[in-house]
């Protein structure tokens, strides 16, 4: 198991405003431009980045169900699909730590709205920021062997793949070393952290979905890729 503290991301002085301006039907006014700067500073300053992953040897896939050389299953058509082909699979969490969620429970709190609105963007890509610089170090040391390649990355609660796998995949991985814990409706806490899967295999046998959205009908979802 591999924990990663201290993490200095590379944050785009832009960061948020892609995300906002979906949000906000595709424009933003004088007002959010201002608001998002602020409010940016603030949230940026908040983050204490970290993650946690450990590698699972794949036994077999067999229709819905994922088996692990451990014991553990994954249960779900996109879940066993991504992994068909796969040899290993990384699991892992990330979080941006509860000061971040404190800020945004301390503005909805106060009533202003908009902040709200505006900090859950900016904190959202930050969150997408962290998952892609821990996925670039997760893929460089998955693909161990000449000839590998990784699959995309999917998390429980995308699509077909139930938020209730959270439970197996923290009896995996101990998020409570980075600080993150499931509630009863087994969501993360805090709420900026994120989980999922990579698998890793020959390039010729493993999935070749580019990302998790391929498999989603939710065409106007705000987070397509």
């Amino acid at each position: 198991m591999i924990i990663l503290e201290n993490i200095k991301l590379e944050i785009p002085k832009e960061t948020g405003r892609d995300f906002l301006t979906k949000l906000m039907g595709g424009r933003l006014n004088h007002q959010l431009e201002k608001l998002l700067r602020d409010k940016s500073e603030i949230c940026i300053g908040s983050i204490e980045p970290k993650a946690i992953y450990s590698n699972y040897e794949i036994e077999k896939v067999i229709g819905d169900c994922v088996y692990f050389k451990s014991g553990n299953i994954f249960t779900g058509p996109n879940i066993s699909k991504i992994l068909t082909g796969s040899e290993i699979s990384t699991i892992f969490i990330i979080t941006l730590g509860s000061m971040t969620d404190k800020i945004i429970k301390d503005v909805s709190d106060s009533g202003d709205m908009l902040s709200t609105i505006i900090m859950d963007a900016i904190t959202t890509e930050l969150l997408g920021i962290l998952g892609n610089y821990v996925g670039e170090i997760i893929k460089k040391e998955g693909i161990r062997e000449k000839g590998w390649g990784s699959t995309c990355t999917y998390s429980p609660g995308q699509y077909k793949w139930t938020i209730e796998e959270q439970k197996e995949m923290f009896s995996m991985v101990d998020g409570n070393k980075i600080g993150v814990k499931l509630n009863k409706s087994y969501l993360m806490v805090p709420f900026k952290s994120s989980s999922g899967v990579y698998g890793f295999g020959p390039i010729g046998s493993i999935n070749k979905t580019r990302v998790a959205c391929d498999l989603c009908p939710r065409e106007n979802c705000i987070g397509r890729r």
